[in-house]
C-alpha cells in the first residue's frame, strides 16, 4: 500500500502541465508570429478542447461535455463569422438610415384652404427684419437660399460670418 502511494505521488509530480513552456530565446520566428498573433485567444481555443473550457462559465463548462467537437469548432467558426459581418451589417444600417433624410415620392395633394404651408405668412419665426419670413423654421434649404440673397443685398446676417463646422463660436 505504501509503495502504490508513492506511485501515485511519483505520478503526480511527472504530469504537473501538458504544455510546454518555452523561453523567449529559445522561441523561433515562427512560434514568436503566432504567439502574438493569438492574442485573443482564438487559435489556442481552436486547437485546445481545454483551453475553450477553461474560457467558459462554470456552469457552460460543466455542461461542456455535451459537446461533441463539432460543434465546439461551429461555435467558434459562427462567432468570427458574426464578427465578420457587422461592419457590413452596419453599413446597410446606415444606408438606410440616411434614406430617411430624404422625402419619398408622394403625390400632389390637392389644394385646401389648410395644405400647403408655404403660402401663409411665417413672420412670427423670422428673423430681425422679417426678411426670411417664406421659409418655415426649420426649412434649411429655403432659409440658406433667402440669407444668400440677403448677403447679396449687403445686408448683414448675425452668425453667417463664423464658420460653419462649429457649433459655438468661442472655442
Amino acid at each position: 500500500m505504501l509503495r502504490r502511494a508513492a506511485q501515485v505521488g511519483a505520478r503526480a509530480f511527472t504530469r504537473a502541465s501538458s504544455t510546454a513552456v518555452v523561453s523567449s530565446n529559445q522561441e523561433s520566428f515562427a512560434q514568436k508570429a503566432w504567439r502574438w498573433v493569438d492574442v485573443t485567444g482564438y487559435y489556442t481555443k481552436w486547437h485546445s478542447r481545454r483551453a475553450w473550457i477553461l474560457d467558459q462559465e462554470p456552469i457552460a463548462r460543466a455542461a461542456s461535455i455535451l459537446v461533441t467537437e463539432y460543434e465546439r469548432k461551429l461555435l467558434l467558426w459562427l462567432t468570427w463569422v458574426n464578427f465578420f459581418y457587422i461592419p457590413i451589417s452596419v453599413w446597410y444600417w446606415y444606408g438606410q438610415f440616411t434614406h430617411l433624410a430624404s422625402k419619398p415620392p408622394v403625390p400632389l395633394m390637392p389644394e385646401y384652404q389648410y395644405m400647403n404651408g408655404r403660402k401663409r405668412d411665417f413672420s412670427h419665426v423670422g428673423g430681425r427684419w422679417n426678411d426670411c419670413k417664406e421659409c418655415r423654421w426649420l426649412e434649411i434649404e429655403c432659409k440658406k437660399m433667402c440669407f444668400d440673397r440677403l448677403r447679396e443685398e449687403g445686408r448683414e446676417v448675425w452668425g453667417l460670418r463664423r464658420p460653419r463646422t462649429q457649433t459655438i463660436g468661442f472655442h
